[in-house]
């Protein structure tokens, strides 16, 4: 059977708003007929459901949109996560190749700098301690490392992780502006080490950089893992000392002992490290003001 309501009664059933357009329609054509006993539903009910499934399935299609959007942007943090260890291990492993197989000749600055082997493969064992005594090298190992941690499993964030992480940003940004800054000028790679020194002090640094600017992780930086990360630079510091010690050579000025003596070497890594220590506070600044991906 049909019913018929006045708009003042069907406003009472409180099935949409007085002021919504259902109601309105009502107004106009002065009744709202309801579908018959069987089916139970009258025109309003049918209405607002098909509202709430519009609603529902806008819903939904947002949610797909943003999933789609996550998807895409975990795909492309994987991938940037993926160069920037390959860029990192390819100057890594071609700075040892090139150090082991001698085929490059590298000019000794000094009697106190490393260097001054024998050429060919009978100085490739010393070279290459050489080369894995450079704070360049230390620092692209780190990021090679923890580049593909990160690659291998994006939702890792083990202490350990953020500790390696923060202190491999600051290393190779150190590398990269000391080097420039200092160290360039005197340099003249030759031959194959012109390719990776490109790589190791003028194209893995800004890219790691990058890396860590646009995809994080985010707020993996407090006080606690500042500090804890210093402990690895600090390491470096302290053997480069020790290996000084004991063979009279070093890998830059700014820590030769021989040329400053122990007061202007502390000196000169006590620049560094505060140097370090700034570039801490900026990432971690910065690390703060960018909000953390949902």
């Amino acid at each position: 059977m049909n019913l018929l309501f006045s708009p003042r009664t069907f406003s009472k059933t409180r099935l949409v708003p007085e002021n919504s357009f259902l109601l309105n329609a009502s107004s106009e054509t002065g009744l709202i007929s309801v579908v018959g006993e069987a089916s139970g539903f009258c025109v309003a009910e049918l209405v607002v459901s098909l509202l709430f499934d519009e609603q529902a399935t806008r819903k939904t299609s947002e949610m797909e949109e943003r999933s789609a959007i996550i998807f895409f942007m975990n795909r492309l943090a994987r991938l940037a996560f993926g160069l920037n260890a390959i860029l990192a291990w390819v100057g890594v492993i071609g700075s040892l190749t090139v150090d082991a197989t001698g085929v490059v000749i590298v000019p000794q600055f000094g009697p106190s700098y490393f260097g001054g082997h024998a050429d060919g493969l009978a100085g490739s064992i010393p070279r290459v301690i050489d080369n894995l005594s450079y704070f360049t090298i230390w620092s692209n190992i780190l990021v090679a490392i923890t580049t593909t941690m990160i690659y291998r499993n994006m939702n890792r964030s083990s202490q350990r992780l953020k500790v390696m992480r923060l202190s491999s940003l600051m290393m190779i940004t150190v590398t990269m502006l000391v080097y420039i800054l200092i160290l360039a000028p005197d340099a003249n790679p030759q031959s194959w080490n012109v390719y990776t020194n490109l790589l190791l002090h003028y194209i893995t640094p800004p890219v790691t950089i990058l890396v860590w600017l646009f995809f994080g992780p985010r707020k993996w930086i407090s006080w606690k893992i500042i500090f804890s990360a210093l402990l690895i630079p600090i390491t470096y510091i302290l053997y480069t000392f020790a290996r000084g010690a004991v063979f009279g050579k070093y890998p830059y000025g700014f820590i030769n002992v021989v040329e400053l003596g122990y007061v202007g070497a502390i000196i000169g890594t006590g620049v560094v490290l505060v140097l370090g220590l700034l570039i801490f506070l900026i990432y971690f600044i910065i690390d703060k003001l960018i909000p953390s991906s949902k």
